[in-house]
């Protein structure tokens, strides 16, 4: 399983394109130049006419720098960071606990590892859908608030004995836990400025991962009580999902290269 892994750090190496926008914050404008030339080779002349109204490298190093570390000193930032990464804990343990909590309904085990991976494509037509017609704050908010009811009907269909119907709602709640990490995706990138934005990422994919870690615990635990884990992560998800309330609306909002553009 790691070999096409490997393959695929390969072939991002040798053909991905760094950021322009990251390579002109780095005061490397030539550099960001000819990247913009490989993606739009009809726009050469336009280019090099904006290439000789960039600031140079000097005049880019003499504006404020930021770091890493300006995400835990500055209060607004790791504010942001912690809810972030508490509403993505929420969200990783549904859409990863899902998946294996859905063995404790009587279904064949193949056909709902089939519909789950297929209910996973969807979401990247809807979540663009959304994100143009919607504020993000309420967006992920409702996502949250419909997944956890979703897994919470699902616990309750189940003890009814309705399992066929209790299944259904299982590939909602699975379906509202993937449009919520792509929602929470493009959230992440209108939050957090060019200069940190790789590393607030990466902690949102960190605690996607850790929320994945327990909902195994939390899974084996519908062994013994009957679809007990349904409800724990719907009522994870929707109880977290409310912590999107203390984010800042970025709907169109400009991005930002520095922490003091903020």
């Amino acid at each position: 399983t790691s070999v096409p892994a490997a393959i695929h750090s390969v072939l991002i190496y040798l053909f991905a394109l760094e950021s322009p926008r990251w390579l002109h914050v780095q005061g490397r404008n030539e550099e960001a130049i000819e990247v913009l030339k490989r993606i739009s080779p009809a726009s050469r002349a336009y280019l090099e006419s904006v290439s000789a109204r960039l600031p140079s490298k000097d005049d880019v190093e003499s504006t404020p720098s930021s770091s890493i570390k300006d995400l835990f000193i500055r209060k607004w930032a790791f504010r942001r960071i912690l809810v972030v990464m508490t509403i993505m804990f929420g969200l990783g343990m549904m859409y990863y606990g899902v998946p294996l909590a859905v063995r404790d309904i009587d279904v064949n085990i193949y056909l709902s590892e089939a519909l789950n991976a297929a209910v996973e494509l969807p979401p990247f037509v809807i979540a663009p859908i959304l994100l143009e017609k919607f504020n993000r704050r309420s967006s992920v908010l409702a996502n949250c608030l419909v997944g956890g009811a979703l897994a919470v009907f699902w616990f309750v269909l189940t003890l009814l004995g309705l399992t066929n119907i209790a299944f259904v709602f299982e590939l909602g709640s699975f379906f509202c836990a993937r449009i919520g990490f792509n929602l929470m995706a493009v959230y992440m990138i209108e939050m957090f400025p060019t200069c940190v934005r790789n590393f607030a990422t990466t902690m949102l994919r960190l605690s996607l991962v850790l929320g994945g870690a327990v909902c195994p615990i939390i899974a084996s635990v519908g062994r013994h009580v009957p679809s007990f884990s349904f409800a724990v992560f719907g009522f994870t998800v929707a109880g977290l999902g409310f912590f999107a309330l203390l984010l800042p609306e970025t709907k169109g909002s400009s991005l930002c290269d520095t922490m003091e553009a903020l």
